[in-house]
C-alpha cells in the first residue's frame, strides 16, 4: 500500500504544473463529489449519511496535515459535539419532555455528532488555503448551471422530486453566486451570462428561499468587490470602482440583483392585474398567473405559512429559559401545522434560532458566534488581498446560512456546517497570518497569479 501512496502525478492547477501523489487524487476527487454528497446526504437517509461521512473522514485521516488551524478546528467540533450531548441529555432525564419530543432529540443529536460534525471537520481538514476547493466550487458551477438550463427548459418542472423543490432552486443559487465571482471562473462575460441564466432558473424554480439566499450573497459579493476596490485602488471613491476590475464585479452583483428585482415586480404586477377589472377585485390568492417563484411571494398576502408563528414561539422558547435553553427536542409538537391536519412542527425552521432556543446561549455562543466571528475575519482579510477564491467560499456559505435562517433543522442544513466550518478555519488562518505577512504581499494586484491563494 506504501507504494501507492507513493505514486506520482502531474496536473496543471491555476497555471502551473503541480506533482500530486495518489492521495492528493483521491482528496481532491473527494472534494470535487461534496456539492453532490451533500444532496443526497440527509437525516431521512441515516445509513446512506454515515457511508458517505466515513468515506470523507477515512480520506481526510490519511491526508492530514497537522496545523493550529486544524487543532483549532477539531476543537470547535469537538465543544459543539459535547454541548449537542449535554443537551441531549438534560433534555432525557431532566427536563420534563414526552416521549416524541425525546426522540426527536435523539435522532437529531446522533446525526449531528456522528455524522454531520465528523465529516465537516474531514472537509476541513482536506483545506488548507481558500483555492484548495477549487474541485468544489468547480463542481458546483457545473451542476447549478445545467440545472438551471434543464429548469428553464422544462418551464419550472420539478425533476429533482416535488418534494426536493427548494434543493433544485439552492443548486441553482449556489452555483449562480459561485460563478460570478473571478474565480474559478475567469471571465466576467462568461460570468454575466451564467448569471442571467441562473437567476431565470431560480424564478422558475419557485423556490423562495433559493431568491432570498442568492440575492443575500449578490448583495455580499457587490459588498466584498466594491470595498476591495476601495482599499486596492487610488483616487476618487467612484473612479476606484469604474475602473478597478473589482469594482466590474461588484457592479455585476447589483445588476443582477436588480434583474431578478425587475422580474418579480413585473410578474408580480401582472398577477395583482389578473385579479383585478373595474368592478374591483375578484380574488384575494394568487393565481399562479407566471408558474415562478413571484406565485408563492403573492401567496403571502393571504398567509404568511405560519412562518411568524414558528419565529414566535421560538423567540418564546428562549425567552423561558435564554441561559441554558429549553431543552433539545422542546419545540417539536408545540406549533400545530396548519396547512397540514393533525400535523405538528418539530423545529422552527431557523437554525440559529432553535440552537438558542433549545440550547440557550451558552449553545448560540459554542457553536454559532465562533463561526460569525471566523467569517467577519475572512471576509476583512479577502477585501484586503482582493482573494477572489476567499470570495468565492463565502459565496457558499452565504448562500447555505441564509437558508439555515428560512428553514431546516440543525442537522439537516448540513451545507452551513461544512462550508461554515471550511470558512471557521480559513478564517482563524487569516487572522494568525496576517501580522506576520508583509504589507506589500498584501497589495497584490487583483489579476496577479497569487490572486490563487
Amino acid at each position: 500500500m506504501g507504494s501507492i501512496f507513493r505514486r506520482r502525478h502531474h496536473a496543471v492547477l491555476a497555471g502551473q504544473t503541480v506533482e500530486l501523489q495518489s492521495l492528493d487524487v483521491v482528496r481532491l476527487a473527494m472534494l470535487a463529489a461534496l456539492p453532490v454528497a451533500v444532496l443526497v446526504g440527509s437525516p431521512q437517509r441515516v445509513a446512506l449519511s454515515a457511508v458517505i461521512g466515513a468515506a470523507y473522514v477515512g480520506v481526510a485521516a490519511f491526508t492530514l496535515r497537522h496545523s493550529r488551524a486544524n487543532r483549532i478546528v477539531v476543537a470547535y467540533v469537538a465543544a459543539a459535539a459535547a454541548w449537542m450531548v449535554v443537551s441531549w441529555l438534560r433534555s432525557r432525564y431532566l427536563l420534563h419532555l414526552d416521549s416524541g419530543q425525546v426522540a426527536y432529540a435523539t435522532s437529531k443529536t446522533i446525526y449531528f455528532v456522528a455524522i454531520v460534525l465528523p465529516m465537516a471537520a474531514a472537509v476541513t481538514m482536506m483545506v488548507d488555503r481558500a483555492a484548495d476547493i477549487w474541485p468544489a466550487v468547480t463542481s458546483q458551477v457545473a451542476i447549478g448551471a445545467a440545472v438551471a438550463v434543464l429548469t428553464i427548459a422544462l418551464f419550472g418542472e420539478r425533476f429533482l422530486g416535488a418534494d426536493r423543490y427548494t434543493w433544485q432552486g439552492n443548486l441553482i443559487a449556489l452555483g449562480t453566486a459561485i460563478a460570478i465571482q473571478p474565480w474559478p471562473i475567469r471571465s466576467i462575460r462568461a460570468s454575466a451570462v451564467i448569471g442571467i441564466v441562473g437567476v431565470a432558473g431560480i424564478m422558475l424554480a419557485n423556490s423562495r428561499q433559493s431568491l432570498a439566499a442568492v440575492v443575500v450573497a449578490m448583495l455580499l459579493s457587490s459588498v466584498y468587490w466594491a470595498a476591495a476596490a476601495v482599499r486596492r485602488e487610488r483616487g476618487a471613491v467612484w473612479a476606484r470602482l469604474r475602473t478597478s476590475a473589482a469594482g466590474k464585479y461588484a457592479a455585476l452583483s447589483i445588476l443582477l440583483v436588480l434583474v431578478a428585482g425587475a422580474y418579480v415586480g413585473v410578474t408580480y404586477a401582472s398577477d395583482v392585474g389578473a385579479r383585478i377589472d373595474t368592478g374591483g377585485v375578484h380574488s384575494s390568492a394568487p393565481n399562479n398567473m407566471c408558474n415562478c417563484v413571484t406565485d408563492r411571494i403573492a401567496s403571502l398576502q393571504v398567509s404568511a405559512g405560519d412562518r411568524d408563528k414558528l419565529l414566535a414561539r421560538g423567540v418564546q422558547l428562549f425567552l423561558q429559559n435564554p441561559v441554558l435553553g429549553t431543552g433539545l427536542g422542546s419545540f417539536s409538537g408545540s406549533l400545530p401545522d396548519s396547512s397540514r391536519q393533525g400535523e405538528f412542527y418539530q423545529y422552527p425552521h431557523d437554525v440559529p434560532l432553535e440552537i438558542a432556543a433549545e440550547t440557550g446561549l451558552v449553545g448560540f455562543a459554542i457553536m454559532i458566534v465562533p463561526l460569525l466571528v471566523a467569517w467577519a475575519l475572512l471576509f476583512w482579510s479577502g477585501v484586503n488581498r482582493m482573494s477572489a477564491p476567499t470570495s468565492t467560499v463565502l459565496m457558499m456559505v452565504a448562500v447555505f446560512f441564509t437558508v439555515a435562517n428560512i428553514s431546516g433543522d440543525i442537522p439537516s442544513d448540513r451545507g452551513m456546517w461544512i462550508f461554515g466550518i471550511v470558512a471557521l478555519k480559513l478564517g482563524i488562518d487569516a487572522w494568525r497570518q496576517r501580522a506576520d505577512r508583509p504589507r506589500s504581499a498584501e497589495r497584490e494586484r487583483f489579476d496577479a497569479p497569487a490572486l490563487i491563494s
